[in-house]
């Protein structure tokens, strides 16, 4: 296979500690962007985690507080109903909380979900495909059959991740056969409309499904954004807590610990890069990797996600990279957009100058540079830092042209 031409192995090094650095610090605050607008205080953890991967179905091309804020308060109503309410179809609730409604401003009919219990409606910006990709999703968790430790379990995501897990456990590339069950859950028609009787085939079928996984590892780095996202938020940060509390209520408690167990050391470099409109942003790739990867040698159809696995997979037995891995570049949802697209390269910690004009090493207060590159409360580290000992300086070409 084709390798991108790395033409300064230590300028790539330098870029992937300062990403760990931003990443630790986004990671490390209380506050979390994507947190659910829940509709009630009485939510179960696995109710919790099926709302926030159905929330990332429809967190497409549109303000992510939206999605957040109006479609969480609506999803984890209609998630409520779906695992207390089992006598009912899943496609009979789903309807229950969708409606075609007339767009005044455009005259024409269009449709939205909304909630049962108040005004609150969400139209996403691919709503008909998110309805599929929904119905398809309530419909597996509801017709595919768990057993764990002797007790049945249905409409449960997060049994349904604990069944792979103790399904393929021991195989070195466990979290991506997680992934990849949980991406044919809902989106291996993707839009279509669903067929669960095709997908739960596949899912029981060793064969079928060793299949998938060849094909998913080939494309994994491809238009699967909402699913790395989801795998990301559940091995660290707030919901990384909730899916522990929620496989807690699963199973027992020493059951639970050894699953948890597994689940947390599970590499976090088996991760992909969700691929967005920022770590795609020329700003951005072009200008902090002039002078580090031969840009010619990087195939047109090749984007961030497969460029920077392309690149770890290089350096990845290097010790100097041991606590990188390619998800870390997501931090350029935040970094784009308050630095790349400012041209604030002045200040930037990739620019000529480093950090020197607004970091002011003191312990008890907040770093300046992580707030300033990507809006991140974290404390001063001090004159240890090393972004403050320059390890991020003059990287990056931007400005300086």
């Amino acid at each position: 296979m084709k390798k991108i031409k790395i033409k300064n192995k230590d300028l790539l090094i330098r870029i992937f500690k300062t990403i760990s650095w931003l990443d630790t610090r986004r990671w490390n605050i209380e506050d979390n962007y994507n947190f659910v607008n829940f509709f009630g205080d009485d939510l179960t953890n696995c109710e919790k985690i099926l709302t926030h991967w159905i929330c990332y179905i429809a967190d497409r091309q549109m303000p992510f507080e939206i999605v957040w804020d109006k479609g969480g308060f609506v999803f984890s109503e209609l998630v409520y109903e779906y695992s207390r309410n089992k006598d009912m179809s899943p496609d009979k609730i789903l309807k229950e909380h969708y409606e075609k409604y007339q767009d005044k401003d455009k005259d024409k009919e269009r449709f939205r979900f909304k909630s049962k219990t108040s005004d609150v409606t969400f139209a996403s910006r691919y709503v008909t495909d998110d309805y599929q990709n929904i119905l398809q999703t309530l419909e597996i968790l509801d017709k595919y059959e768990i057993s764990i430790n002797g007790k049945k379990y249905k409409r449960n995501i997060v049994a349904f991740v604990l069944h792979f897990i103790q399904r393929f456990e021991g195989k070195d590339d466990l979290l991506i056969r997680v992934a990849c069950a949980l991406h044919l859950s809902t989106y291996q028609l993707d839009g279509k409309k669903a067929n669960p009787k095709e997908v739960i085939e596949i899912l029981n079928s060793d064969e079928k499904f060793e299949e998938k996984l060849k094909e998913f590892k080939r494309t994994s780095t491809n238009g699967k954004k909402r699913l790395w996202c989801c795998i990301r938020d559940y091995k660290k940060g707030l919901y990384h807590e909730i899916f522990k509390n929620a496989i807690k209520e699963v199973v027992s408690n020493y059951n639970a610990n050894k699953l948890i167990n597994v689940w947390s050391k599970l590499p976090m470099n088996q991760i992909e890069l969700p691929g967005d409109v920022w770590n795609n942003s020329p700003l951005f790739k072009n200008n902090l990797f002039a002078d580090v990867l031969d840009l010619d040698s990087i195939p047109k159809t090749w984007t961030m996600p497969k460029i920077v696995r392309d690149v770890y997979e290089q350096l990845e037995n290097d010790d100097e990279v041991k606590n990188f891995y390619p998800e870390q570049f997501d931090i350029t949802f935040d970094f784009v957009p308050r630095m790349c697209n400012k041209k604030l390269c002045n200040v930037c910690l990739f620019g000529e100058k480093g950090v020197e004009l607004i970091c002011i090493p003191t312990k008890d207060k907040y770093c300046p540079v992580a707030l300033l590159s990507c809006g991140y409360i974290a404390k001063c580290e001090g004159e240890s830092c090393i972004i403050r000992m320059g390890i991020s300086k003059g990287i990056c070409k931007g400005g300086l042209k």
